[in-house]
């Protein structure tokens, strides 16, 4: 993979980056309110947190396939990852005082969006023989 060219934002829709990072911080945003919610009842809280990391990876995955589907131009790896940065300024402000989870569900966030991305890359046919 190259990263260099992963990173680049020449050449992306600066329109579909915004709707991804907003609708990956109102995703966010929602995840994390379900969390305090559960942690306010009588939830455990290791349940809450392994729900907190897997709502923001699939929250994230979903938005990074969708955003490069949108975009159909073959750089939806960029566009995922780029996308996930909005949960992942939240998850940062709100998590972070919590310890290592909050390093670790954003790492999450950019895994999703990444992998959300990397499922809209059309894979080249083998040679048939």
């Amino acid at each position: 993979m190259n990263w260099k060219y992963l990173l680049s934002v020449r050449g992306l829709n600066y329109w579909l980056l915004a709707s991804g990072a907003g609708l990956s911080l109102i995703w966010a945003f929602v995840i994390l309110m379900i969390s305090y919610r559960l942690l306010s009842s009588s939830a455990q809280a290791t349940f809450v947190q392994l729900g907190l990391m897997t709502g923001i990876f699939i929250g994230n995955f979903l938005i990074g396939w969708l955003i490069g589907k949108w975009a159909a131009d073959g750089r939806g790896p960029t566009y995922g990852l780029y996308s996930s940065l909005g949960s992942v300024f939240l998850v940062l402000f709100v998590v972070l005082p919590a310890g290592m989870l909050g390093w670790l569900v954003a790492i999450m966030a950019l895994a999703g969006g990444l992998n959300g991305g990397l499922a809209t890359v059309r894979r080249r046919q083998p040679p048939h023989r």
